[in-house]
């Protein structure tokens, strides 16, 4: 009964407080990259929490499982764990709350990943076939022989994103508007904006918190999950442009992608330049403290995110964990 109230109480943290304060929080700002481990960290630490709560509700799947593993006494790690309150119906139908929730997250996850997966081919083989040549490489700082190819769109509209894909198969896209709009470094802090996307992988947490927040967003808890996440990646990839290029720079080519009148042809799904909240980024380029950024921080929210997640699991085998080795072998067949 206390494993499952301590655990309870976890995913109530974990739903309720945790994301208010994240979103408050000033330092995420500051750390982005680290904000965003710590927004998967509270997510799925809440899953986690969730099925281990739902499961030791199941009792007897769960005390099988521990007897087995730690060579424990069945009848004390029933007491530990149990108590004569939990019928079998409740156990029954928490393990198939459980099994329906893993099968519809499970599937729900696979179908958005090929339509998202068949939509970015469909975009990275209409780049490909109406990719204009020559003008890439006119520009300073601009050339790179290794990374993701480069293609430039015959567009009105100044864009610029990126596509993911396999090995090999990445693409950045940018428009002729943009390379006549933009100066040569401003247009290889764009270009290097679009590269910090698919090196730190920000189309894999995207779509992770995208599933989320549709799946469990409609009841609550980690309704503005995606939001955040999205937010949190574009000032990643500015930051990661701008040890490059400096802030001034990369502030400029935002600012002049953001007030064009037209819209470019980004897709959805895709990371743009222009992404989530172009003034809430700008102002922060050029507002950023010159202060060295200090590493407490980031160490905090990398502890957070290896303890939260962790802590559930740990709860729910403590128990079982005390009581090592405390099976008798005469009742061990038992």
């Amino acid at each position: 009964m206390l494993v499952i109230a301590v655990l309870l109480a976890h995913a109530a943290l974990l739903a309720g407080p945790a994301p208010r304060l994240l979103a408050r929080a000033r330092w995420t700002t500051r750390f982005p990259q680290a904000a965003l481990r710590t927004w998967h960290a509270c997510a799925a630490g809440l899953l986690i929490t969730l099925a281990a709560a739902l499961v030791l509700t199941a009792h007897d799947l769960w005390e099988h499982g521990m007897v087995w593993l730690f060579n424990a006494d069945k009848h004390q790690v029933h007491a530990a764990y149990g108590g004569a309150w939990l019928a079998a119906g409740i156990a029954e139908a928490a393990l198939l709350v459980l099994m329906l929730g893993g099968v519809t997250l499970s599937t729900f996850t696979l179908r958005r990943t090929l339509r998202l997966r068949r939509a970015r081919d469909r975009h990275r083989l209409t780049a490909d076939a109406q990719a204009a040549h020559g003008p890439l490489g006119a520009h300073a700082g601009c050339d790179r022989s290794t990374g993701p190819t480069v293609r430039v769109l015959t567009h009105d509209a100044p864009a610029a994103f990126c596509i993911p894909g396999p090995r090999g198969g990445s693409r950045i896209v940018v428009t002729s508007a943009a390379l006549e709009m933009l100066s040569g470094d401003e247009l290889a802090a764009t270009l290097e904006h679009e590269r910090a996307h698919l090196r730190l992988h920000h189309h894999r947490s995207i779509l992770a918190a995208d599933i989320l927040t549709a799946a469990l967003g409609w009841t609550g808890p980690l309704r503005g999950y995606a939001d955040h996440v999205r937010r949190l990646a574009e000032m990643a990839a500015d930051d990661q442009a701008v040890r490059h290029h400096g802030r001034r720079t990369v502030a400029k080519a935002l600012l002049e992608m953001s007030t064009a009148p037209d819209a470019g042809p980004g897709a959805p799904g895709l990371s743009a330049m222009t992404g989530s909240n172009p003034a809430e980024r700008i102002r922060r380029l050029i507002h950023a403290s010159p202060r060295p950024a200090s590493r407490l921080v980031p160490a905090l929210a990398l502890a957070a995110t290896l303890a939260v997640p962790a802590l559930p699991v740990a709860v729910a085998m403590a128990p079982a964990a005390l009581l090592a080795d405390t099976a008798h072998p005469a009742s061990s067949g038992h």
